[in-house]
């Protein structure tokens, strides 16, 4: 148990640190939207080309955990959609529901994984993460098109090359070309692409700490409730389900554990506003479920037996 919870401690720690900073305004406003761009085009960008291009791909098959990946979104979502009238929310408000429910937060999810396994780890996460992300913003936006206000629509269209241009999708791409292709990055460039990539975890942790909404999670009601449950509590349990059913090993089930544990990330808020969501109960189940996921991960790792 000490070494799961040694090995979380960092990771909630430099979230706590990067609100501290927030909330203390330091070094600025304008310092956090700049690096949390950074770190989204650059520093983990560089990590998944790093850890994908060198990885021993040939020593797993990643079909099992895809297919019990993809089952469980599927399921959730429907789970979703069956508890809208528990919710008691409007159109909008569900959007945000469906997103709280989900998305996962990336920065969180890599720097929990490089915490507790390592390159190995990484790298299966890396490879959920080209499903994961595509998968996630369809279902997102069709239940946007379909319940928003669209006070400022996104076409499906625009939502497509999004993805397409999405810089973890693209990295995870040449990642697994260059191993396929047995290419390595060249001498002097690999060491860039490690020290870009170490910077990855902790600056995104911090960025997440510091967009947390303190004030939206202080009016959080039964809709936020629900969402973290789902996300939370019932979401680890059905991708552990799933990795039994699909006889995945150790580690594809600790990932994919891992990966159910994960808050809601900051981009169901942006687009909630993009597309006429409930945008405060967005940010309130962001920062909700960072808060109880504290709590939450160290457990179910307990469960998967890290």
């Amino acid at each position: 148990m000490l070494t799961v919870v040694f090995a979380i401690i960092p990771v909630f720690l430099l979230i706590a640190i990067g609100g501290a900073m927030k909330r203390g305004n330091f070094p600025g406003d304008a310092f956090w939207p700049l690096a949390d761009k950074v770190t989204y085009f650059i520093f983990f960008p560089a990590l998944l080309v790093d850890n994908l291009s060198s990885a021993k791909l040939g020593d797993f098959d990643p079909s099992g955990m895809l297919g019990a990946l993809f089952a469980a979104l599927l399921l959730q979502a429907g789970l979703v959609y069956a508890l809208r009238p528990l919710a008691k929310v409007n159109g909008p408000g569900f959007t945000s529901l469906f997103q709280g429910v989900v998305r996962f937060n990336t920065f969180v999810g890599l720097g929990a994984v490089a915490a507790l396994e390592g390159g190995a780890g990484i790298t299966l996460f890396a490879v959920t993460i080209a499903l994961a992300i595509p998968t996630i913003n369809v279902m997102c936006v069709l239940t946007l098109a379909r319940y928003g206000d669209h006070g400022q629509s996104t076409s499906f269209k625009g939502q497509v090359m999004f993805l397409a241009k999405n810089p973890l999708i693209i990295a995870c791409l040449v990642g697994i070309l260059m191993n396929v292709a047995d290419l390595s990055l060249p001498p002097g460039i690999a060491p860039v692409f490690k020290m870009l990539g170490s910077m990855a975890a902790p600056m995104g942790l911090l960025t997440v700490g510091a967009g947390l909404q303190w004030e939206a999670a202080k009016s959080a009601g039964r809709a936020v409730g629900i969402a973290c449950v789902l996300k939370l509590m019932v979401y680890p349990v059905v991708l552990f389900g799933l990795s039994r059913l699909w006889g995945l090993g150790p580690l594809e089930t600790k990932v994919l554990v891992l990966w159910g544990t994960m808050p809601t990330a900051s981009a169901s808020y942006i687009l909630a506003r993009q597309m006429g969501g409930d945008a405060p109960m967005a940010a309130a189940i962001v920062t909700a479920s960072t808060i109880l996921a504290f709590v939450t991960v160290p457990l179910f790792m307990l469960m998967v037996g890290v």
